[in-house]
């Protein structure tokens, strides 16, 4: 990054006269030893000439790039390639400052590596600017449009569009490993997925229920008023509601928990 800022930078009348040399080499059916080297030179110097534009353009992606963990000089070789393709294209004829030709074919090279570096399914980038087509309405618009309204907007079919939409959902992938909740790493995805082989809420109560239908019906009732109606009624309460002391009810319910107490231990 440091030796690029020593590179000067090339004046209009050097773009029009190394551009002409770089044309002159491509286009040449069968070009002369002398005419490739002076076409080789022309075209190295164009393109170190430039590498501070891809450096400047590539930095107005900073924020997208930190957010995507991408390395800032994977990105600024992708801008080099879209920087070699403008050199090999460019026409000094047409009367342009290359800076302004060469930054489109950059933020293309550019865009087109930040797209495919998003997900782990790649998406034709056709696809995948149909879909921001489809967002921007979206965003834009005050009311939801539908489907059909998007396909005449944009004129594409509405099967299309859903496949474009299907696929562009489907780029939202995550890591099982990713912490949630907290910066410190300790909770991830993969401990929320649960174990198919493990017993469900109502396997690990299945023993529960056999071993109550073993105990007597007044049994049974005590300890259903006790624990799974609301509000948690007190013995006196469950005392009025069966016809018997708050004493018989509390030794009801003991007699009951002892016995499931006692089947349970030998099961274990």
């Amino acid at each position: 990054m440091r030796s690029i800022g020593r590179i000067p930078l090339l004046t209009p009348s050097e773009e029009l006269h190394l551009g002409a040399l770089v044309q002159d080499w491509r286009s040449h059916p069968i070009p002369s030893p002398g005419l490739e080297r002076r076409g080789r030179r022309a075209f190295a110097r164009m393109v170190t000439g430039n590498l501070r534009l891809v450096v400047s353009l590539c930095k107005q992606q900073h924020n997208r790039i930190r957010l995507m963990h991408l390395d800032p000089m994977d990105v600024v070789q992708a801008g080099n390639l879209g920087l070699i393709r403008a050199v090999e294209r460019f026409l000094p004829e047409r009367g342009c400052r290359f800076s302004t030709y060469g930054s489109w074919w950059i933020r293309q090279s550019v865009q087109r590596h930040l797209q495919e570096t998003t997900g782990l399914i790649r998406v034709p980038p056709q696809m995948a600017a149909l879909a921001r087509k489809v967002h921007a309405l979206r965003t834009a618009s005050p009311q939801p449009l539908s489907m059909a309204e998007l396909s005449a907007q944009l004129g594409e079919s509405v099967k299309r569009l859903e496949t474009v939409l299907q696929a562009s959902h489907d780029l939202q992938t995550l890591s099982i490993d990713q912490a949630i909740g907290s910066s410190d790493g300790e909770v991830c995805l993969a401990d929320l997925i649960g174990d198919p082989s493990e017993p469900g809420l109502q396997d690990d109560y299945q023993w529960l229920h056999c071993e109550l239908t073993q105990l007597n019906p007044v049994e049974r009732q005590v300890l259903r008023l006790r624990y799974a109606e609301d509000g948690s009624p007190s013995l006196a309460q469950i005392g009025e509601c069966i016809g018997l002391s708050k004493h018989k009810v509390q030794h009801m319910e003991r007699k009951a928990l002892l016995k499931l107490r006692q089947r349970l231990a030998k099961e274990l």
